[in-house]
Protein backbone atom coordinates (compact mmCIF):
# COMPACT_ATOMS: atom_id res chain seq x y z
CA UNK A 1 0.00 0.00 0.00
CA UNK A 2 3.12 2.48 -0.53
CA UNK A 3 2.10 5.19 -2.01
CA UNK A 4 -1.72 5.14 -2.00
CA UNK A 5 -3.27 8.16 -0.21
CA UNK A 6 -5.90 8.08 3.09
CA UNK A 7 -8.31 10.00 0.84
CA UNK A 8 -8.86 6.98 -1.58
CA UNK A 9 -9.66 4.39 1.88
CA UNK A 10 -11.84 6.51 3.33
CA UNK A 11 -16.32 6.19 3.55
CA UNK A 12 -16.80 9.53 4.60
CA UNK A 13 -19.49 12.12 2.16
CA UNK A 14 -17.78 14.98 0.09
CA UNK A 15 -18.91 17.36 -1.14
CA UNK A 16 -22.51 19.30 -0.53
CA UNK A 17 -23.75 16.03 0.75
CA UNK A 18 -21.72 16.73 3.81
CA UNK A 19 -23.54 19.94 4.74
CA UNK A 20 -27.15 18.92 3.48
CA UNK A 21 -29.20 18.58 7.02
CA UNK A 22 -30.87 15.42 7.19
CA UNK A 23 -35.08 15.66 5.93
CA UNK A 24 -37.14 15.88 9.43
CA UNK A 25 -39.21 12.58 9.97
CA UNK A 26 -42.49 13.44 9.26
CA UNK A 27 -45.22 11.20 10.96
CA UNK A 28 -48.44 11.06 13.07
CA UNK A 29 -48.38 11.12 16.75
CA UNK A 30 -48.85 7.41 18.08
CA UNK A 31 -49.41 8.10 21.38
CA UNK A 32 -51.82 11.18 23.01
CA UNK A 33 -48.30 12.21 24.62
CA UNK A 34 -46.72 12.38 22.16
CA UNK A 35 -49.70 14.72 20.06
CA UNK A 36 -49.70 16.84 23.35
CA UNK A 37 -45.92 17.10 22.73
CA UNK A 38 -45.38 18.51 19.45
CA UNK A 39 -48.51 20.96 20.50
CA UNK A 40 -46.51 21.91 23.37
CA UNK A 41 -44.02 22.25 20.63
CA UNK A 42 -46.24 24.89 18.66
CA UNK A 43 -46.32 27.01 21.63
CA UNK A 44 -49.65 25.74 23.28
CA UNK A 45 -49.60 25.32 27.40
CA UNK A 46 -49.56 22.22 28.94
CA UNK A 47 -53.05 22.81 29.94
CA UNK A 48 -54.25 23.78 26.51
CA UNK A 49 -52.62 20.89 24.79
CA UNK A 50 -53.97 18.84 27.01
CA UNK A 51 -57.20 20.19 26.41
CA UNK A 52 -56.99 20.33 22.79
CA UNK A 53 -55.90 16.35 22.94
CA UNK A 54 -58.29 15.36 24.61
CA UNK A 55 -61.46 17.33 23.55
CA UNK A 56 -60.09 19.64 19.98
CA UNK A 57 -59.38 23.02 19.50
CA UNK A 58 -63.11 24.09 20.86
CA UNK A 59 -61.77 22.92 24.27
CA UNK A 60 -59.42 26.11 24.53
CA UNK A 61 -61.47 29.57 25.02
CA UNK A 62 -59.55 32.63 24.43
CA UNK A 63 -60.46 35.74 26.65
CA UNK A 64 -61.59 37.03 23.49
CA UNK A 65 -64.48 34.87 23.45
CA UNK A 66 -65.51 35.63 27.12
CA UNK A 67 -65.17 39.07 26.55
CA UNK A 68 -68.06 38.34 23.20
CA UNK A 69 -70.01 35.91 25.14
CA UNK A 70 -70.60 38.82 27.81
CA UNK A 71 -71.17 41.76 25.92
CA UNK A 72 -73.52 39.60 24.10
CA UNK A 73 -75.66 38.76 27.71
CA UNK A 74 -75.33 42.73 28.12
CA UNK A 75 -77.12 43.52 24.85
CA UNK A 76 -79.30 40.27 25.32
CA UNK A 77 -80.15 42.11 29.10
CA UNK A 78 -80.64 45.72 27.19
CA UNK A 79 -83.00 44.31 24.73
CA UNK A 80 -85.03 42.49 26.93
CA UNK A 81 -85.45 45.73 28.85
CA UNK A 82 -86.31 47.73 25.98
CA UNK A 83 -88.96 45.01 24.82
CA UNK A 84 -90.18 45.22 28.64
CA UNK A 85 -90.87 49.03 28.02
CA UNK A 86 -92.32 48.93 24.98
CA UNK A 87 -94.50 46.46 25.71
CA UNK A 88 -95.93 48.53 28.80
CA UNK A 89 -96.01 51.67 26.81
CA UNK A 90 -98.30 50.08 24.08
Amino acid sequence: MTGTSTAEHTTAPTGAAVHAPAPAAKSKPQTIREFERSMRGLGYSQREAAAIASHGFKAIGTADQAEDQAELSELAALLAKTISILETSS
